[in-house]
């Protein structure tokens, strides 16, 4: 008999090691900050950049907002249309909160409080790969602005088309997701089938999603929001004097991202940088000055991401939770 009750909710504890990992993982960030700092004096360069970082943060923010508004789409296209803009927000952006975890699967915290709302798990965890999706769809193709930074750039976009068909034909044929449930009946262990099962339902039930009137507009506010993460980190990069041809400035950070991303290390953290910082030394930045942009792009995206994420779900939990909830 087949089991596919969807995994238990987080509970309090588990919540507690999630914020705990995170909490490691930035501690872990500092102490590397600390000790490049020794010799290059990045926290200076950081310091005289605190207008443009302030600039790029605004940037970043206004990128949410596209983000949230293609959520809000996905999730009417699935039938549950969220009534009222704030507490839709604040449960879409407590999911930052966790957003330093491989694949960004920590951004599924977003599942307890749009349950708040009345939102399955199972739409949210649907809404959340169509997301994803798209996103990689996204930033590959603005990624091809620096492909020629990256020798294994057609290898990493191989991987993602592959990825994006996979999860297409998930959606698009039935008999697919069937014979992938019995497969997983395979798998040892309950937790790891009915985690399982999970996963592959939410996939399973992107059919509705794969419409053009859906992907369409899905597309554009995806494109607008790493658009603006891109002209974010183009600002960051003429604020240090530093002169790139457009498809290129625009192409880095997406690409960085993505090898972040394929790293598997949670939130890309170190990944990321790194190819920031190979990617502008090949186009002849010097190191110190391509460690400041690395760092300060990432204190202007994936740090300040976390920070709005638990300042919402601190929010939610006091202000918005139900009596019921655990």
């Amino acid at each position: 008999m087949t089991d596919r009750t969807p995994p238990a909710p987080a509970t309090p504890a588990r919540r507690g090691r999630a914020a705990g990992w995170v909490l490691a993982v930035a501690a872990i960030y500092l102490a590397a900050l600390w000790y490049l700092d020794r010799d290059r004096n990045i926290l200076s360069r950081l310091l005289d950049l605190a207008a443009p970082l302030a600039a790029c943060s605004l940037l970043v923010l206004a990128s949410y907002i596209a983000r949230y508004q293609r959520w809000r789409q996905v999730l009417g296209t699935l039938g549950h249309p969220l009534h009222g803009w704030a507490p839709g927000l604040l449960a879409y952006l407590a999911g930052f909160a966790f957003t330093a975890s491989p694949g960004k699967a920590g951004e599924l915290l977003r599942i307890r409080y749009f349950n708040w709302q009345g939102i399955p798990p199972a739409t949210t965890l649907t809404a959340f790969i169509f997301e994803r999706a798209l996103d990689l769809l996204v930033i590959t193709a603005m990624a091809v602005g620096a492909a020629a930074l990256v020798p294994v750039f057609g290898m990493l976009a191989a991987i993602i088309l592959g990825i994006l068909l996979a999860l297409a034909a998930m959606g698009c044929l039935p008999v697919l997701a069937r014979g992938t449930h019995r497969a997983i009946e395979h798998l040892p262990g309950l937790p790891v089938r009915r985690l399982a099962h999970f996963l592959v339902g939410g996939a399973s039930a992107l059919g509705p999603l794969l419409r053009p009137r859906v992907l369409a507009p899905g597309t554009l506010l995806g494109l607008l929001a790493w658009l603006l993460t891109a002209l974010a980190f183009t600002l960051l990069c003429h604020a240090q004097g530093i002169t790139l041809a457009w498809p290129l400035a625009l192409g880095i950070y997406p690409l960085a991202m993505l090898v972040g991303a394929l790293s598997f290390v949670p939130g890309g953290v170190g990944t990321t940088e790194a190819a920031i910082v190979l990617m502008l030394a090949a186009s002849g930045v010097p190191t110190d000055t391509a460690l400041a942009v690395a760092i300060g792009i990432r204190l202007a995206s994936l740090w300040l991401a976390v920070l709005v994420g638990m300042f919402s779900a601190a929010l939610l939990e006091l202000r918005f939770r139900p009596r019921h909830a655990p």
